[in-house]
């Protein structure tokens, strides 16, 4: 039986002010607390930094993750944002201001991954000037320590590597 609004949970928050809420607010039973403080059987809510520590397969995907070898790599959640988007609209029967605000969110969050996205290639492209220098340093490289006679099929040999990985 849950206690009446009048009485408080007795809880002190992180501030040191008392907690607001009705105790068994969120609960099943009359505990003296709310559910945010232990009101649940006295077990905390399992949610926040330690939740991964109680799931196993929460714990394996984030090691898969941590070793990703390419972290920036953000293909995959742009797709899964899509594709929810294209099932949302699809089930949606009716626009409503709640419908819009879901769209617009979703549209902002494709927008935000493909920006950064863009800025990470951005940030990995080689720049014209890069590109000039580097070119300027090979051909120093080659005329230094290649002899003039293997020059053409070691040129012949780098313009192959270069245009199979594109």
């Amino acid at each position: 039986m849950q206690q009446a609004d009048s009485e408080i949970c007795g809880a002190t928050t992180r501030d040191g002010s008392k907690c607001q809420r009705p105790a068994g607010w969120g609960t099943d039973r009359d505990e003296g607390r709310c559910k945010q403080h232990g009101g649940n059987g006295g077990r905390p809510p399992k949610h926040g930094r330690y939740a991964a520590e109680r799931s196993e397969s929460l714990q394996r995907k984030i090691q898969e993750y941590r070793n990703d070898p390419n972290p920036a790599e953000m293909w995959e959640e742009l797709a899964l944002l899509r594709a929810v988007l294209q099932e949302w609209l699809k089930d949606m029967d009716e626009v409503t201001e709640d419908s819009v605000s879901v769209l617009l969110d979703l549209q902002n969050s494709i927008r935000r991954t493909l920006d950064s996205i863009s800025k990470i290639q951005s940030r990995t492209a080689l720049t014209a000037a890069e590109v000039e220098y580097l070119q300027a340093r090979i051909a120093d490289l080659f005329s230094s320590y290649v002899p003039a006679e293997q020059r053409n099929d070691a040129l012949n040999e780098l313009e192959q590597i270069v245009d199979s990985n594109g």
